[in-house]
């Protein structure tokens, strides 16, 4: 006959019914922290610790990271973004030699980079919706323009003022913004024959 022995160290404080709580407690808030989801669970009838909510996570297969950032993007964001990949996704390398790219980023003076949010999520939900950390474009701050091609990057521009017709015209800037599709724009890039293929805020002519 073969008998089970008894195992020796600690006995398991919670049963596979209570861990299977745990995971629908996490994933109903990725970015809950570890004292948050030992109250619920408690509420569930778990009598565990800190450390023991970590663990059971763990074993299931989280990390508690820092949350990847993405630009919040609306539905028409999307389809603009997507019909804009299709439209030059045949294009060759010659053909993309021939684009410059440029953008503005804006710089927090004396501020720097909060300490992040943390989530739990696994290795291939990084770029879950639940696991990000969503950013606006942009706070109030200095902005710095700047663009690259395939023959190299151009010149970096700190601009003092808004973005207009008239600032984009002497940078040639290219976003996507109003102000970047001003009529007097349009004239000045056909004036010196340039083609604007005006994507997205991150993808720029």
């Amino acid at each position: 006959m073969v008998v089970k022995a008894k195992r020796t160290g600690r006995p398991r404080k919670t049963s596979k019914r209570q861990d299977k709580q745990l995971k629908a407690i996490c994933l109903e808030n990725q970015k809950s922290t570890t004292k948050q989801m030992k109250h619920k669970w408690e509420e569930a009838g778990a009598n565990v610790c800190d450390r023991t909510v970590r663990n059971r996570l763990k074993d299931m297969g989280f990390q508690y990271r820092k949350a990847k950032r993405k630009p919040s993007l609306t539905p028409k964001h999307k389809r603009t973004r997507l019909q804009w990949a299709k439209e030059r996704q045949s294009w060759t390398v010659d053909d993309w030699m021939k684009v410059i790219f440029s953008d503005e980023s804006r710089i927090c003076i004396g501020q720097g980079d909060d300490a992040g949010t943390f989530v739990w999520c696994r290795s291939s939900e990084i770029y879950e919706e639940a696991c990000l950390k969503k950013t606006t474009k942009f706070p109030q701050s200095l902005m710095i323009w700047g663009c690259m091609s395939g023959k190299g990057t151009g010149e970096m521009t700190v601009v003092n003022s808004s973005i207009n017709a008239q600032v984009y015209i002497d940078i040639l800037d290219n976003d996507n913004a109003s102000c970047h599709r001003a009529k007097t724009v349009k004239a000045f890039l056909g004036e010196r024959h340039i083609q604007s293929i005006i994507c997205t805020h991150y993808f720029c002519s």
